[in-house]
C-alpha cells in the first residue's frame, strides 16, 4: 500500500511539473540599414528579475571584446563580470534577417526559474551607428500562453515574445 501511495505521489508531482513547464521564443529582426560603412550590430538579449537581477542571458552576438561594453546596458548588469555563462550563448555578429531564440526557462547555473514576473532586455548596438534598447516584462510559470510585440526604431525591427506551455 505504501508503494502505492508514494507512486502517486510521485506520478502527480511529474503531471503538475508538466502543466507549468513553458518554453519562451523570441522571434526578433534586424532591419536592413542604408549606410556607409555598414557594421553589423552587437546584440545582447537576457532575462532580468523586477530587481533588475540577471537570470540568463539568451544571445550575445559579438566580435571584438574592445566593443562589449558599448552594450551598456548589458555590460553593467552581465558582460563586466567576466562571466563564462553567456559563452554558452555567443556568436558572431548577424546580417540583416530574423532570428528565432528559445528559452527552456533555466537559469544561468542550470536551474528552473520560480513562477514570477521578469523583464526581457533586447539591447543592440553598431559601430559608426545607432543604439537601441528595449524591454519587456513577462510572467512565468501561470500555466497559459502568453504573446507580446514590440517594434524597434533603428536598431532592431519587429520583436515577438511567445511563452507558450510545453
Amino acid at each position: 500500500m505504501t508503494r502505492i501511495i508514494v507512486a502517486l505521489g510521485l506520478l502527480l508531482t511529474l503531471i503538475s511539473t508538466s502543466l507549468h513547464a513553458q518554453e519562451l521564443s523570441i522571434t526578433l529582426e534586424l532591419p536592413e540599414i542604408d549606410s556607409s560603412p555598414y557594421h553589423k550590430p552587437y546584440v545582447a538579449v537576457w532575462i532580468e528579475t523586477p530587481t533588475r537581477k540577471g537570470v540568463h542571458t539568451l544571445a550575445f552576438w559579438r566580435e571584438q571584446s574592445k566593443w562589449f561594453k558599448d552594450l551598456r546596458q548589458w555590460w553593467r548588469k552581465i558582460g563586466r563580470k567576466g562571466s563564462p555563462t553567456y559563452d554558452a550563448v555567443s556568436g558572431a555578429t548577424k546580417k540583416p534577417g530574423t532570428y528565432t531564440l528559445h528559452w527552456n526557462g533555466k537559469n544561468n547555473a542550470g536551474n528552473k526559474v520560480a513562477t514570477g514576473q521578469y523583464i526581457v532586455h533586447l539591447e543592440a548596438v553598431r559601430e559608426e551607428g545607432g543604439r537601441e534598447y528595449v524591454r519587456q516584462a513577462i510572467s512565468l510559470g501561470h500555466g497559459k500562453d502568453q504573446q507580446y510585440t514590440l517594434q524597434g526604431a533603428t536598431e532592431l525591427g519587429a520583436i515577438t515574445i511567445s511563452i507558450t506551455q510545453e
